[in-house]
C-alpha cells in the first residue's frame, strides 16, 4: 500500500508513532531506516513527542565502581520503556552534555601500540531509536597538556558536532601560568572526520578553560578562568570567572 501514499505523507505518520513502533519499521525498508535514522527526522520527532519525559539515570552497579546509564520514558508504561548505554570500551564513562536528544559520553583507555598515547572516546547515543556512535580522540599524553571537548547540534543543519581544543600550559615562574595558542577542531557526524579550523578570536594566554559545559540556541558555553597570578606558597590561583562560547552555525 505504500508504493500508492507518497514518501512525504509516510514521513509525517511516522513522526506521529510510537518509538517501538519505529524501532520495528526500520528493518521495513533501506528507505524507511535511513528516514528514521536521520539527524532532521529524529529533531521533528522529538518536536512532535515533547510531552513524553525521558529520565536519563547513573548508577554504580554493585559489582563495579563504573558509572552506567540509562534512558526511561516516563509514561505509563514505565518501566517498560528503558534504553542502556552500550558499555563503551575504556574506563571513567562521564556525561559531557546533551542537546535535542542526544546524550555524549567520554571515556578514557591506553592504547596498547602507543604507551605515550590516550585514546579518549566520546559515544552519540540517541535512546529514542537505541543507537549509538563512537568517535575516538587521540590524545597524546605529556604531563602539561590540556584536551577539552565539546557537544552539541548544530541548529541550521542538524548534524551533530564534537569541538576538539587541544594546549598546553608552562609556567616561565612561580606566579604565572602560560597557555599556548588552542589548536581547534571540528567533528561532524555526516562527514565522519575531524578538520582544523582557525582560531578566530582566541582568549589570552592566560585563560583555562575547564570541562563544564552547556548548549543554548547553537552556541556551546564552557565555564573558563582567567589566571592574574599564582601563589604556590599562600592564596592558589587568583583570576575571574569567565565563559567561553562556540557558534556551531559559522565555527
Amino acid at each position: 500500500m505504500s508504493d500508492y501514499i507518497p514518501f512525504a505523507i509516510q514521513e509525517e505518520i511516522m513522526k506521529r508513532l510510537p518509538t517501538k513502533s519505529l524501532l520495528r519499521f526500520r528493518t521495513v525498508s533501506k528507505a524507511w531506516k535511513s528516514l528514521i535514522d536521520s539527524s532532521q527526522f529524529v529533531v521533528d520527532y522529538s518536536v512532535n513527542h515533547t510531552h513524553q519525559h525521558h529520565l536519563l539515570v547513573s548508577y554504580s552497579p554493585v559489582e563495579s565502581v563504573e558509572q552506567k546509564y540509562v534512558s526511561i520514558v516516563d509514561d505509563e508504561s514505565f518501566p517498560e520503556h528503558k534504553c542502556s548505554l552500550p558499555d563503551p570500551a575504556g574506563s571513567g564513562p562521564r556525561l559531557l552534555g546533551s542537546c535535542q536528544g542526544l546524550f555524549c559520553v567520554c571515556t578514557t583507555h591506553g592504547d596498547p601500540h602507543e604507551p605515550g598515547r590516550i585514546i579518549k572516546t566520546a559515544v552519540l547515543w540517541n535512546p529514542s531509536i537505541r543507537k549509538s556512535v563512537a568517535i575516538d580522540l587521540l590524545y597524546e599524553l605529556h604531563r602539561n597538556s590540556v584536551m577539552i571537548i565539546g557537544f552539541g547540534v548544530c541548529p541550521q543543519t542538524s548534524d551533530p558536532k564534537l569541538v576538539k581544543i587541544n594546549s598546553t600550559y608552562s609556567m616561565p615562574n612561580l606566579d604565572t601560568i602560560i597557555y599556548s595558542p588552542w589548536q581547534v577542531e571540528v567533528y561532524t557526524l555526516s562527514s565522519q572526520a575531524w578538520r582544523s579550523i582557525p582560531t578566530i578570536n582566541q582568549p589570552r594566554n592566560s585563560i583555562s578553560l575547564k570541562p563544564h559545559q552547556v548548549v543554548i540556541d547553537g552556541f556551546i558555553y564552557w565555564h573558563a578562568f582567567d589566571l592574574v597570578s599564582v601563589s604556590m606558597m599562600t592564596t592558589g590561583f587568583e583570576g575571574y570567572n569567565l565563559i567561553v562560547s562556540f557558534d556551531m552555525t559559522s565555527e
